[in-house]
């Protein structure tokens, strides 16, 4: 197939995903030819036959394809295995994104990598170029450029550049967070020493983590999964030895984050293993 649209469930039913039900919902004609849809769901509750049904049965797909791991893996996992099926583009979608006929247009445009505006809460939040939020379409500077991977359409040449480099195309030593991170760092090396084509098009309305109202014990889950982030990151690519990571792992628990005192054996593991404790 031409285009692989990937959609990754946890924790929601298909219904009650508006990636599902916005996409399943635009007309075929609007869907680029030679295209599949791969709906992944990573738990952690299976899914019943009712709704496997429903979704091979959804029209317009040259094939529909469903996959679970219960398990959760990490992101980066599932991505280079969608990847492994061959398609010559593949779009990543999380569960929360609403997809309309204007981003699936800009899927008419070519580009080695193609990655949307991304509105929340009315705005764009995404991509940064620059350190900038980007607030036009057009082409960006791969070397400086970072965005949420929702909305990402990379071709397989593209990914193949990148897997040549690396062994793998997104970073399995990331998790959740940092998946697309990593990803736009390697975009950021290849960049430097290679041409990449980079472009920005379509619209997308995502919802965010970072501007939903959360619970406490939420808040603390999101900033110890990024605390693991900015470990990993400096650890990995910022050149950074593992005495300077451990020191500054040091200055973050005497300093505001009392409780990562709880999880510091699995950051302790983190630093030395390089890798995120799920990955």
């Amino acid at each position: 197939m031409r285009t692989l649209f990937l959609v990754v469930l946890y924790g929601l039913r298909p219904r009650d995903s508006a990636t599902l039900r916005s996409l399943l919902a635009q007309p075929v004609a609007s869907l680029p030819a030679d295209s599949g849809l791969l709906v992944w769901n990573n738990g952690p509750q299976a899914l019943d036959e009712t709704e496997r049904q429903t979704l091979l049965a959804t029209p317009g797909w040259v094939q529909v394809l469903i996959e679970e791991d219960l398990g959760n893996p990490p992101l980066s996992r599932v991505y280079n295995r969608a990847l492994q099926l061959g398609t010559e583009r593949l779009v990543v979608f999380d569960q929360d994104t609403v997809v309309d006929e204007r981003y699936l247009q800009a899927l008419g445009r070519e580009a080695e990598l193609l990655v949307p505006l991304v509105l929340g809460a009315g705005a764009i939040r995404y991509p940064h170029q620059y350190k900038q939020v980007v607030t036009s379409e057009g082409p960006l500077d791969p070397q400086a450029t970072v965005t949420i991977s929702s909305g990402l359409c990379l071709s397989r040449g593209l990914a193949q550049r990148i897997a040549a480099r690396h062994g793998d195309i997104f970073d399995e030593r990331f998790a959740l967070y940092g998946v697309d991170v990593s990803f736009f760092l390697r975009v950021q090396g290849l960049a430097r020493e290679e041409p990449v084509e980079l472009l920005c098009a379509g619209v997308l309305d995502h919802s965010l983590s970072e501007l939903e109202e959360e619970t406490p014990a939420q808040r603390r889950f999101r900033d110890i999964e990024k605390f693991y982030v900015a470990l990993l990151l400096r650890l990995l690519y910022k050149g950074a030895s593992r005495g300077k990571v451990l020191r500054y792992l040091g200055r973050q628990l005497l300093g505001n984050r009392p409780y990562l005192y709880g999880v510091l054996p699995q950051m302790l593991r983190t630093v030395f293993r390089g890798r995120h404790p799920r990955a």
